[in-house]
């Protein structure tokens, strides 16, 4: 219903405020379309637009419809517009066409009319594209921008609301579904465990001098496939990982690719890793404009305790206590053994870890050696293992690898 989308918003019927766009078949092989007749619906959704969606739809001797939308340039305002018409015209191939154009155009500046574009043709893909672009700009270190709320631009933020100019308000609820969707494919592929084990390898990066930021990656052993990034800015700052090679600089927790953090307390001996959700009462208290924008609280996973040991007189002790899904067991490190060969502590560690380290470990339930459930050890400098099976899920191991390699106050 584009009177719905696109109606400025006065008390007055869409028949009354000039302002809808109505379209109906007044015969079989006729479409009579009613177009705004005043106000920016009226620019917006013009004849002049209609007639170039009409153009645009015609055969130009070999060239595909994408390649005509990008030959015509459309951008911003009349990109989103000629889109429009391709939908109500069920014209599906220019549809598609702008569609993928919208797809990669969406910014801070057209983010307003995509979002009502999106929620008016029912684009689950565009919804989300304008979710994330939102997310970033709003909840972001910067904040919303000043010309959102000053009246300076053509997006105005409302109570709720997001406008361009006066052509369409839409309520930040239809993004609801957005996040929903997002929560749900990140738990299927990263907080679900499957019961044959995946071998790991953990690399580490660290700056140029030695010290932070500490960026982790966590491949695959047989494909050297990225699976997920992490990074660490200090000691004592949380360690936030993302999906495959996001993690940077510029990255943040409201990126769509974020996936959870690991947050330490100050003393080193606990570790507490967070889904993707937000902490939303620190951000509405840091930024109330966020206030009616669809988030989700961030829930616990998994808590990583160390045992204190100042004067590291005996093997680091390790446990894992499952917070989501608490059905599942405990688990604790397997205690090594003092070997007089060696004079030091050993553990079997099955040709995969190649070093000594107080950071070795293996998880097992109830002192069962017989089924390990993860590994973790030093191969070289910046390269460790790291191999583990259900019930551990992919996000959960990668949150029990960086809270090993997190530095400890109470733990030498």
């Amino acid at each position: 219903d584009f009177e719905d989308v696109f109606c400025v918003g006065l008390d007055a019927s869409p028949s009354q405020n000039g302002a809808s766009v109505s379209c109906k078949k007044s015969a079989p092989s006729s479409l009579e379309l009613g177009l705004p007749s005043r106000g920016a619906g009226q620019k917006l959704l013009a004849p002049t637009s209609l007639m170039q969606c009409l153009d645009l739809c015609c055969p130009t001797g070999s060239m595909s419809a994408s390649a005509t939308v990008s030959a015509a340039g459309l951008v911003g305002a009349q990109l989103f517009t000629i889109f429009v018409w391709a939908v109500v015209l069920e014209l599906a191939g220019l549809a598609e066409a702008c569609r993928e154009a919208a797809l990669k155009s969406v910014d801070v500046a057209s983010v307003a009319l995509a979002l009502a574009v999106a929620h008016a043709t029912a684009d689950d893909e565009l919804l989300r594209r304008c979710y994330w672009c939102l997310r970033e700009v709003m909840c972001g270190s910067s904040g919303v921008p000043h010309e959102w709320t000053s009246g300076g631009g053509n997006v105005r933020l409302l109570k709720g609301f997001l406008a361009y100019k006066s052509v369409c308000k839409t309520p930040f609820r239809v993004l609801s579904k957005a996040l929903q969707d997002d929560f749900s494919a990140k738990e299927r592929r990263w907080l679900t465990a499957t019961d044959c084990y995946t071998l790991c390898q953990v690399h580490r990066t660290r700056s140029e001098d030695g010290g932070y930021p500490h960026v982790y990656e966590l491949r695959l052993d047989h494909s050297d496939e990225v699976l997920m990034t992490a990074q660490r800015e200090d000691e004592a700052s949380p360690c936030r990982i993302y999906a495959h090679k996001a993690a940077g600089p510029e990255s943040s927790e409201h990126c769509k690719e974020f996936l959870g953090s690991v947050v330490p307390n100050f003393w080193g001996t606990l570790f507490t890793l967070y889904d993707s959700g937000t902490d939303v009462d620190a951000l509405v208290l840091r930024e109330p404009l966020v206030q009616g924008f669809p988030l989700r609280p961030r829930k616990e996973i998994v808590k990583i305790g160390y045992e204190t040991n100042i004067f590291g007189d005996s093997p680091r002790k390790v446990s894992v206590d499952f917070v989501r899904n608490s059905e599942r067991p405990r688990m604790e490190n397997l205690g090594p053994r003092w070997d007089k060969k060696l004079n030091s502590y050993a553990l079997p560690f099955f040709g995969r870890v190649k070093k000594a380290s107080a950071k070795n470990f293996q998880l097992v339930v109830n002192k069962d050696q017989n089924t390990i459930y993860l590994m973790f050890g030093k191969i070289s400098k910046d390269l460790f293992c790291l191999d583990f099976r259900g019930p551990i899920a992919p996000l959960e191991a990668m949150a029990i690898a960086t809270a090993a390699l997190a530095k400890k106050r109470a733990v030498s």
